[in-house]
Parts: structure tokens; C-alpha cells; sequence
């Protein structure tokens, strides 16, 4: 995905900050942006730096900076997600229908709709920040938004400081976490993009930070806006003045990198210390049509192969139904005969040869990231690269799943590769177990059996 973080300066005037962030949605946009988010409490100046009892005492109330929750703004921001089929989550200080304030984020698709909202769940209270003064803490906790990029949560400004926080986004299967915020210059910016990192490799997830630029009365903005990968590093900072930062992401790599250095999975989960809106684990499941089309598009182009994996996968399937697999064992040998083949592209491109044992050293690797990438059960996708890896292998067959993928996959290439009956034969004598797999020859190939 193409992520865009809209780092601006405010001014008193909220309709010039209004018409600024549509702008630079425009810009996103003509970038050929995914999703813009602008930094915190991007429609008016930094309001909090002054103590409530301060500006009630010049007549002004806390209310003033505020827009109601189901204001015309935001309603404006819809309509440019829509315009441009662009992903936007702008940082409003909302007052709900409940008359609470909020420092708020939305989470708005492309075609206009708001999928929620992200309240600031711990608010600060220093010199500069005097946050309790306006905003009243989340009622619903840390949330994260299904995307067709990947699971994206919202973190607002100081909660990031809480390590609870990013990691509550991660064990509801958050892939990037998105947080606007207000730096000051006079903060410890190398340290913040530490603790940053960190809490990326920790949770193995992106994180993106889109700060204010600009002075406003006693206080600077430092900018610096960042995005870091799954594995702590920086992969874009911007500079201290306003900027339009694009960065191009693979959040299926988060998923990848959980594969390998596994932290979270060790958590105990406790609501009492993670404050979140939604479940302790992804329980998303991709099902096998979203495998097949996974494939599809990796095979795009290449109607054969299409064509081929989607044979292998029906025999596949009917001859594990025929035996009488357990659920289990039958999926396994259904995403297995979807991928079976994935190794052809990288051995032909690497080695100009569509050789089986090219296949079975390069497919494995493959099926990971894409399996990985749809979100599967780990156990589940380890038997498939080991399937994936021995499908062109005869001998020593271990397991239904294996056998049945092998038999499947001959019934196939029998008649593609247009082999002699006499080879045909040898291959039910030597490889065919199944009763169903031996009944499907016998329908196809009768001749080889005279």
C-alpha cells in the first residue's frame, strides 16, 4: 500500500485548515496514495499548551475548539474519500452526542464511509500538554480497522508512550499502526524515534507517526513525521517543515516477520492492562476461495497454470471427501493443491526451467509469504511448504495429505503432459493407493488398464 502522512502547520482559521487537509488529500491522491492521516487536532491551533482555567478565564470554554460529532467537516472528508477512492483518517476534538470531548481519530474507506473512531485513551497533563483540562478518556478502548491492505490500528499521541498501547492494536492482528501526535522540539525527538522502533520490532508491526509542524505562541513543532518497518527500521523520516511524506508498504510483511520472531504470541492477554475494543486474537480465517484467488492473482496472466492448479485442487478435494479425511487434514490438502505448483515463476525466472525439483526447492518459500499474507494458522501453512516441497517426489510418501496431492497432481498431468498409456499404467502401479484416486483413473484413462 501507498501511505500518506500529511505533515502540517495550523492556524486560527478552521476553515483555512479544513481546506488545506482536502488539499492535501488531492496530493495524496494524484500520488496514488492508499490512505492519508494529518496530525493530531489538525483543525485548530494546539489549544492544550494553555490551561483550561486560562482561556475560561478570558471567556473562552473548553467547547469552543471542539466540532460535533456528526459535523459538515467530516461529512467533507467522506466526500474527498469517495472523489478519490482513498483511504482517510483525519484527528478531530469532537464533542460526542454524550457531551463528552474527545481527541479523536476516524477511520474513513475509500468509498466514504466511517468505519470508526479512535478516542485518546490515557490523557496527559504537563506544562504545554494540559490535555485533562479538554479531553475525556476513551470509553471503548485501542480498535484496529479491517482494510484490503491489512489490519491498521490507531494509537493518538501520548498513548504511544504506554508500550500497552501499540501492543494492544498488535494482539487484535493490527499490521500498522497509525499515530498523529504533537511534538515539540524541545522534546527528546531521538529518543521518541527509539521508543518508536522498539515498539515496531516488539509487536512486529509498522508504525507511522504524523506530526505538526509550525510555531504557535510559545511552542514549536518539530515535524520529523516517520514511518518504521516490522523490524525497527526507519524506512521514511520527513524534515521540520510541512511535506506531503509518501511511503510504499507491504504490511503483509508484519505477518511475516510475526512468522519468524514471534514476540506477542507469548503474551498472556489480560484486559485489567490492555484496553481494547475488540478480541485478544485475529480470528479472521481465510477461507479456501481466498486461497484460490490469492493464487489467481499470483498466477495472473497464466490461464494454463490457472487452469492446472485449479484441476489439481478438484480432484484433490473430491478424492479427500472420498476418503473420509478429518476437516483438518482436508484443508491442509486443499491450500496445498492450490499452491502446489507456486515455484514455477521463480525456477523459470531464475533458471529458465519449470523443472519439479526447481519447484519443490523455490515453491516453499513462496507459499509462505502468501499464506502468511492471508493469515492462516502457522502448523497449517508449515505442512504445506513441506507438501510443496515433495510434490514431485515418489518415493517414501508420508501421509494422506501427501498422497492424495501426488495422485491428484498425476490425474492432471497425465493428460496435459499427454503421456503414453504404458506411463500412465506404471504410475497407477507404483503410486495410486486411494480407492477414490484409482476410481478417478479408471473414469479417465481406461485405456491404460487393458
Amino acid at each position: 500500500m501507498k501511505l500518506v502522512l500529511a505533515q502540517m502547520s495550523m492556524s486560527m482559521d478552521r476553515g483555512s485548515n479544513v481546506k488545506k487537509a482536502l488539499e492535501e488529500i488531492d496530493v495524496a491522491s494524484s500520488k496514488g496514495g492508499d490512505l492519508i492521516f494529518f496530525p493530531e487536532a489538525q483543525l485548530t491551533p494546539f489549544f492544550p499548551q494553555y490551561p483550561g482555567a486560562l482561556l475560561l478565564g478570558m471567556g473562552i470554554h473548553r467547547e469552543a475548539f471542539s466540532v460535533p460529532s456528526n459535523s459538515e467537516i467530516l461529512s467533507q472528508f467522506q466526500e474527498k474519500a469517495k472523489e478519490h477512492g482513498i483511504y482517510i483518517s483525519p484527528n478531530f476534538y469532537v464533542k460526542d452526542r454524550d457531551g463528552h470531548l474527545y481527541d479523536r481519530s476516524y477511520m474513513i474507506d475509500c468509498a466514504g464511509n466511517v468505519q470508526g473512531a479512535s478516542d485518546m485513551v490515557h490523557i496527559y497533563s504537563a506544562p504545554n500538554f494540559y490535555e485533562r483540562d479538554y479531553y475525556s478518556p476513551s470509553k471503548d478502548g485501542f480498535r484496529v480497522y479491517d482494510t484490503p491492505f491489512g489490519r491498521i490500528g490507531i494509537v493518538i499521541c501520548f498513548d504511544r508512550h504506554l508500550p500497552e498501547s501499540v501492543r494492544a492494536c498488535a494482539l487484535q492482528g493490527a499490521q500498522l499502526v497509525l499515530i498523529p501526535t504533537a511534538n515539540l522540539t524541545e522534546e527528546p525527538m531521538d529518543l521518541f524515534l527509539s521508543e518508536i522502533r522498539t515498539e515496531a520490532f516488539h509487536n512486529n508491526v509498522f508504525i507511522a507517526m504524523c506530526n505538526r509542524v509550525g510555531e504557535e505562541d510559545a511552542i514549536t513543532f518539530s515535524g520529523q513525521s516517520l514511518v518504521v518497518g516490522p523490524d525497527g527500521e526507519v524506512l521514511a523520516q520527513a524534515g521540520s517543515g510541512e511535506e506531503n511524506l509518501l511511503v510504499e508498504i507491504d504490511l503483509g510483511e508484519a505477518l511475516r516477520s510475526r512468522m519468524k520472531r514471534n514476540y506477542i504470541q507469548f503474551v498472556t492477554a489480560d484486559r485489567n492492562v490492555y484496553h481494547m475494543e475488540g478480541s485478544f486474537r485475529d480470528d479472521r480465517k481465510a477461507s479456501i476461495e481466498d486461497v484460490y484467488h490469492a493464487m489467481a492473482k499470483y498466477d495472473e496472466g497464466d490461464p494454463m497454470r490457472i487452469q492446472h492448479f485449479t484441476k489439481v485442487w478438484t480432484y484433490a478435494r473430491l478424492i479427500g471427501l472420498g476418503e473420509g479425511l478429518p476437516s483438518g487434514l482436508q484443508t491442509i490438502l486443499e491450500v496445498a493443491s492450490i499452491v502446489h505448483d507456486i515455484g514455477i515463476h521463480k525456477a523459470e525466472k531464475n533458471f529458465g526451467s519449470s523443472n519439479g525439483k526447481l519447484q519443490e526447492k523455490l515453491g516453499p518459500e513462496e507459499a509462505l509469504i502468501l499464506l502468511t499474507d492471508l493469515g492462516l494458522d502457522r502448523t497449517l501453512i508449515e505442512r504445506v511448504m513441506y507438501l510443496v516441497g515433495h510434490h514431485h517426489t515418489y518415493t517414501d510418501i508420508e501421509g494422506l495429505d501427501y498422497q492424495i496431492l501426488v495422485e491428484a497432481d498425476f490425474l492432471v498431468n497425465i493428460y496435459e503432459d499427454e503421456l503414453s498409456m504404458d506411463a500412465a499404467r506404471s504410475a497407477y502401479d507404483k503410486i495410486f493407493i486411494t480407492k477414490t484416486g484409482k476410481k478417478m483413473f479408471q473414469s479417465l484413462y481406461p485405456e491404460a488398464l487393458q
